[in-house]
């Protein structure tokens, strides 16, 4: 058997945070520069996975968030984002399964639109939008850490949770 390494465990897990701080200045700047900037922006990755005899279980979760401060535009978010991949599947040989996937994607806070500099207008909100994503087909693993899923039958949502936004 071709994965005759991972056939004795049973759950992995892992991850990884990143959390990134910069800041610029500016003096005799040109158009389109400013003053001062100080952004703060973090990444957040946790996976599960499962595997017993034919049947396995891959869970990634997927966050972002950032926000950054300028002299000329004041504190806004600049990324906002979460991302929830669950597959599970059946081996039906040692680089095809049958899988079946679950996705869901969106945001945490408000997001705003500044046409003016003293202006705000919410474009976004939690689950507004939210992309719920559900497919079956198969889950090719040619080589170990890729996996290539073709899913013929695939349902798609997009979710606006807002009244506001969702005229």
């Amino acid at each position: 058997r071709k994965d005759a390494d991972t056939a004795n465990w049973r759950w992995k897990r892992g991850g990884v945070f990143n959390a990134n701080l910069s800041q610029g200045s500016l003096s005799n700047w040109a158009a389109g520069g400013d003053n001062f900037s100080l952004s703060v922006n973090s990444y957040f990755n946790y996976f599960l996975y499962y595997k017993k005899g034919r049947q396995n279980w891959d869970n990634n979760f997927d966050m972002n968030l950032g926000y950054v401060q300028t002299t000329s535009l004041g504190s806004r978010k600049n990324d906002d984002r979460f991302d929830i991949v669950s597959k599970y599947g059946h081996e039906i040989n040692a680089n095809l399964n049958f899988s079946t996937l679950f996705n869901i994607r969106s945001q945490f806070f408000d997001g705003y639109n500044f046409p003016t500099a003293t202006t705000q207008v919410l474009n976004s909100s939690f689950m507004a939008p939210g992309y719920i994503l559900l497919g079956s087909g198969l889950d090719y693993k040619p080589v170990k850490n890729l996996s290539i899923f073709f899913s013929p039958l695939t349902a798609r949502w997009v979710i606006v949770n807002n009244d506001s936004l969702s005229k």
